[in-house]
C-alpha cells in the first residue's frame, strides 16, 4: 500500500499536480470570476516553479553537496559502492536484436541518470572501491508502462564492457523504492561481505532520504553524489523574468523529493 501511495497519490503533491488540478477546477467551474482566478493561480505556479533562478536557488539548498574523489582503497577488505537504480537505462525501448557479442549485447539506450553509473565506474577504475552492487527490481503497479529490460542487468552489461570484471558486480533485485534499496542491501552487504560499509551513490537531490534510509538500516555510508541539477547563480534578467519548462521539471524532482522526504520521516523509514 505504501508503494502505491508513493508512486501515485504523491503526485498530486508536486507542482505539475497542482496545475493539473487548478487547470481542472478552472475548467468545470461555472463562475466566470472563479475561472479567471483559478487561471490566474495556474499562471502563477508556472511561472513560480518555471523560474530558472528560483529552483536553483531550491535545488542548491536541497542537494546533496558535491564530494571531492575518494582515495583508492588500501585496506584488506573490499570497498563497494552501492548504485541506485531509476532512469540509469532506457527500458522502455526495446532495442532491436543484432549482432551477438561476448557481452551478450551490442547497444545500450543511457537514461536521464547515467551520471549515478557513471561516478561508480570512475570510483571502480581509480581502485576506490573494488566491488559494485547495484540496488533496485522492477515496479510492478499497473499505471506504470512495462519495462522492455531489466535495469539493473542492463546496467550491469554496461558495466562489463565498460571494463568492469563481472565478478565484481552484484544485483539486488526485490527492492521497489528507496527504504527497500536500503533493508535488502543493508542484508546482502552483511551477508555476502561480512560489512556494514559502503560508498553510497545516488542522484544529488535524492541523496537525503538514500542516506536516512541506509542508516536507519545501520549501514555506514560515504555519500557520493551524482545527477546534479543545481548549478553556478545566474542573475541574468531572463532566469528571473521568463519561465522556462526544464525548470518546471526540474521542480517535479525536488518537490517530490521533499514530499517523500517528509513521507519517509513520518513512516520511520529515516
Amino acid at each position: 500500500m505504501f508503494y502505491f501511495f508513493s508512486k501515485t497519490i504523491t503526485y498530486l503533491l508536486t507542482p505539475a499536480g497542482w496545475l493539473i488540478t487548478i487547470l481542472l477546477l478552472a475548467f468545470f467551474t461555472k463562475k466566470a470570476h472563479s475561472r479567471r482566478r483559478l487561471i490566474g493561480v495556474a499562471i502563477s505556479i508556472f511561472w513560480v516553479f518555471g523560474n530558472s533562478f528560483l529552483m536553483n536557488e531550491l535545488a542548491l539548498w536541497w542537494e546533496y553537496p558535491i564530494q571531492p574523489t575518494l582515495a583508492a582503497s588500501s585496506d584488506s577488505t573490499s570497498r563497494i559502492a552501492v548504485v541506485l537504480t531509476g532512469s540509469l537505462i532506457n527500458t522502455l525501448k526495446e532495442v532491436p536484436a543484432s549482432i551477438p557479442t561476448k557481452y551478450g549485447t551490442s547497444r545500450f539506450l543511457l537514461g536521464r541518470e547515467t551520471d549515478r553509473v557513471g561516478q561508480a565506474l570512475f570510483l571502480y577504475k581509480t581502485g576506490a572501491v573494488q566491488k559494485i552492487l547495484i540496488s533496485g527490481g522492477n515496479g510492478d503497479l499497473p499505471i506504470q508502462v512495462k519495462q522492455a529490460s531489466d535495469e539493473g542487468e542492463m546496467t550491469a552489461q554496461f558495466l562489463v564492457v565498460a571494463g568492469v570484471n563481472p565478478t565484481d558486480i552484484v544485483l539486488e533485485h526485490r527492492s521497489k523504492n528507496t527504504h527497500e534499496n536500503a533493508l535488502f542491501t543493508a542484508q546482502l552487504l552483511r551477508k555476502r561481505f561480512r560489512t556494514n560499509q559502503c560508498v553510497l551513490i545516488t542522484s544529488a537531490w535524492h541523496m537525503r532520504r538514500a542516506v536516512g534510509c541506509f542508516q536507519k538500516e545501520g549501514v555506514q555510508v560515504t555519500p557520493f553524489a551524482s545527477s546534479f541539477i543545481s548549478r553556478q547563480r545566474s542573475f541574468l534578467p531572463g532566469e528571473w523574468l521568463l519561465p522556462h519548462e526544464s525548470a518546471f521539471f526540474d521542480s517535479y524532482y525536488l518537490v517530490r523529493e521533499l514530499v517523500g522526504y517528509l513521507t519517509y520521516k513520518i513512516a520511520g523509514y529515516i
